[in-house]
Formats: structure tokens, C-alpha cells, sequence
């Protein structure tokens, strides 16, 4: 198995799943389905860590903030890193268990690379959002708002790359799709929950 791949290949991979996640089927030829370029894959983790930690940094400070008996910041950063960790790829692992039940054998290795390298664009699309969070942390409207438009855009684009990925028809796609979505978000909150530091809603 290669080592991590260098700049050069990771700008070339970014290029395609961006070109794919605008619905261009074309993208699909920026990247590597070998062996070696599925596992490289999961080199995105290591570039979407900078995103991922400041997310879980302004997590750590806002639960604090409304349960300040949750536990240290650094406890909950380290939760919140399990989570984030466990939900990326635990779903890839449910999907290749259920890929010959889904007829998708074929395209389960440019799924999940695709997916990968998706997902570190998505982690750093959510900066200008966690970035407003923090330093607008009394302007709640904004802070909603900015999240809700980044957290839009980064499902149109995830849905148009898993369905250039698989290339099955819109219906099929939809449905699967969501059914991740839904999948993930179940899995998040159950871990949360699991963990101690679910975030208290707020009403009124």
C-alpha cells in the first residue's frame, strides 16, 4: 500500500470530487479507485483535521458553557473526536456489508473514495460557519442562519457526488442517500447520548 499521497495527488483528487459533487460525471477520472488509492482515500481524515478541531473546540465551549457540569474541555473535545471519527467511517463500513444486497460490489470502491475525499471538502466548507460561531457567539440568528445555508449546500453537493459515484438512477440515489443521512445523524446522536455530552435544547 502506498504511503500518503503527495500534494500534487491530493489537489488532483479534491479537483475531481469537487467536480463531481457540481454533478460533472467527468470528476470521476481525477481519482483512484486501485487498491492503494482506496485506502489513500482515507487520508482525507488527516486534512480535514484542522476544521474537525476547531468544530470540536467550539463544541467543548459551548456545552460547557450550558452544562458546566459535563465534564472538563478536554474530555469533550476527545468524545466529540470519537464521534466525528466513528461517524465517518463506521456508515462506509454498514455500506460494504450491505453492497451485494445493493447491487453497488462494482462502485463501492469509488463510493467510498469519493465519499472520503467529499467529506474533507465538506469539513472545510464548514469554517466560515464555525468561524461566525465563534467569534458572533451573542448573535444566535446569524450563527443559525450561516449554519443552516453551509450545512444546505454541503448535502446538495455530497448527494450529486454519491450519485456520480454510483451512477444509479436519481430515485435510487435519493433514497439511499437519505438513508445515510438518517443513518449517520441516528449514529451521532446515540453516541452523544452513549458518551455524557448530548447538547441540552433550547426552547423559547
Amino acid at each position: 500500500m502506498n504511503d500518503i499521497p503527495d500534494w500534487n495527488e491530493i489537489q488532483r483528487y479534491l479537483r475531481g470530487t469537487w467536480r463531481m459533487m457540481n454533478g460533472h460525471a467527468d470528476g470521476l477520472e481525477e481519482l483512484d479507485f486501485s487498491e492503494d488509492g482506496f485506502w489513500q482515500s482515507f487520508h482525507a481524515i488527516t486534512i480535514s483535521l484542522p476544521p474537525l478541531i476547531l468544530g470540536w473546540i467550539v463544541f467543548a465551549n459551548d456545552l460547557v458553557a450550558l452544562r458546566p457540569g459535563t465534564g472538563s474541555r478536554l474530555s469533550i473535545i476527545g468524545s466529540a473526536a470519537f464521534i466525528d471519527l466513528a461517524s465517518w467511517v463506521l456508515p462506509l463500513v454498514i455500506v460494504a456489508l450491505l453492497a451485494r444486497p445493493l447491487g453497488i460490489v462494482k462502485r463501492f470502491s469509488p463510493y467510498v473514495v469519493a465519499t472520503n475525499w467529499g467529506s474533507a471538502i465538506g469539513a472545510w466548507l464548514t469554517v466560515p460557519a464555525t468561524l461566525v460561531r465563534m467569534l458572533f457567539p451573542d448573535w444566535p440568528t446569524l450563527i443559525s442562519s450561516m449554519s443552516m445555508m453551509v450545512y444546505a449546500l454541503i448535502i446538495v453537493f455530497t448527494y450529486r457526488l454519491v450519485h456520480v459515484a454510483l451512477k444509479k438512477p436519481y430515485i435510487w440515489s435519493a433514497t439511499f442517500f437519505i438513508a445515510f443521512i438518517i443513518g449517520s445523524i441516528l449514529m451521532v446522536i446515540m453516541f452523544q447520548n452513549a458518551l455524557g455530552i448530548a447538547m441540552p435544547s433550547v426552547s423559547g
